[in-house]
């Protein structure tokens, strides 16, 4: 038995309204544009991105002054820095890891994982020393010989390294209270749920929602052995678009082939591209951004995002390109505060 359709609430008449007053200098969620949109300059879309990094830099720097940071600092300050391939391994076993200690570690911090949870592994390096015989060489680098003409020897004590299996876990895995730098954005608006559903339809890299992300998880993540996104589907709006260009950004510049960025300057990029893109489009996501990168950010000369502001203008760049060629969102100064209502 079919249900009976709901009567149009307040906000939904709110939003038809505004949504008319737009449509004549929009383009529609089908990607076509609109004669009344005129496409910014080069000029003033770069006035634009330093305008934009230039809140990025300055909000961060804000965060590092704060006493969450100090808590923050003194929590993580603990956590071992793993190598490019372990990185690598990490996240082929678990695409969603962001934070991963041995179980000794959480247990030092006072959290305990929990029960069931399966360890990541991860080459855990072995050093270790033996003696070797060595010819014994002159200045020269000639070897020296005995009076029968035989090498002349000594025992050197060597080093080397070799590799076992560990096992560590990501901060998922764990019980226990955990300092934050960031907050949910909690803003859902329309136009961006709208914007989503026609960015899922035109990327190049599949984007996919993972109904088993929740609260203690991850908001999203690039898988690197499917090279897909995919996002945590019970976030509001806001946190949803920022999160698809996070995870987009991560497609374009830091895929399996590429060793050329550390896990830091990785996130740095991507999370600094998502704040650029959506301040350039009109949302705020400081709340979320300016504690995220600075909890990515080894010290706070912000090395990370100062080395990477040509790669994140210029993705960021690229992927608001692709976004107003695909949907209905514009700059901040082509009526987007009329697209902002809330539902």
């Amino acid at each position: 038995m079919k249900k009976a359709a709901k009567s149009m609430s307040n906000i939904d008449k709110k939003q038809t309204e505004n949504d008319n007053k737009v449509k004549g200098n929009t383009k529609n969620i089908t990607g076509k544009a609109s004669n009344k949109y005129t496409k910014k300059t080069k000029e003033e879309r770069k006035q634009e991105m330093d305008q934009a990094l230039d809140t990025l830099e300055q909000g961060v720097k804000g965060v590092f002054t704060s006493e969450n940071y100090l808590n923050y600092l003194k929590f993580f300050s603990q956590f071992h820095n793993y190598s490019f391939n372990n990185v690598i391994m990490i996240l082929m076993q678990y695409p969603t890891a962001s934070r991963v200690a041995s179980f000794r570690t959480w247990n030092k911090l006072g959290l305990k994982v929990k029960k069931g949870s399966k360890g990541i592994k991860v080459l855990v390096p072995i050093k270790y020393s033996y003696t070797k015989e060595k010819a014994v060489t002159d200045e020269y680098n000639h070897i020296k010989r005995d009076l029968n003409g035989n090498k002349i020897t000594e025992e050197v004590e060597m080093s080397g390294l070799t590799f076992r299996l560990g096992n560590v876990f990501d901060i998922s895995q764990v019980d226990g209270k955990v300092p934050s730098l960031t907050n949910e954005l909690k803003d859902n608006p329309k136009q961006l749920k709208r914007a989503v559903e026609a960015l899922f339809k035109a990327s190049n890299v599949p984007i996919n929602y993972d109904y088993d992300l929740n609260s203690q998880t991850a908001y999203g993540y690039y898988s690197l052995s499917e090279r897909a996104i995919y996002l945590r589907p019970d976030l509001n709006s806001m946190h949803i678009f920022k999160t698809l260009i996070h995870e987009k950004a991560h497609s374009m510049l830091h895929n399996k082939d590429q060793n050329k960025y550390t896990r830091e300057e990785a996130e740095v990029q991507a999370e600094s591209t998502a704040f650029v893109v959506c301040n350039c489009l009109g949302f705020d996501t400081s709340e979320y951004s300016f504690g995220y990168i600075a909890s990515w950010s080894e010290n706070k000369d912000l090395k990370e995002l100062k080395v990477s502001l040509k790669v994140i203008a210029d993705t960021s760049n690229e992927i608001l390109n692709w976004i107003e060629e695909t949907t209905e969102l514009r700059g901040v100064d082509n009526n987007l505060n009329n697209m902002k209502e809330v539902i």
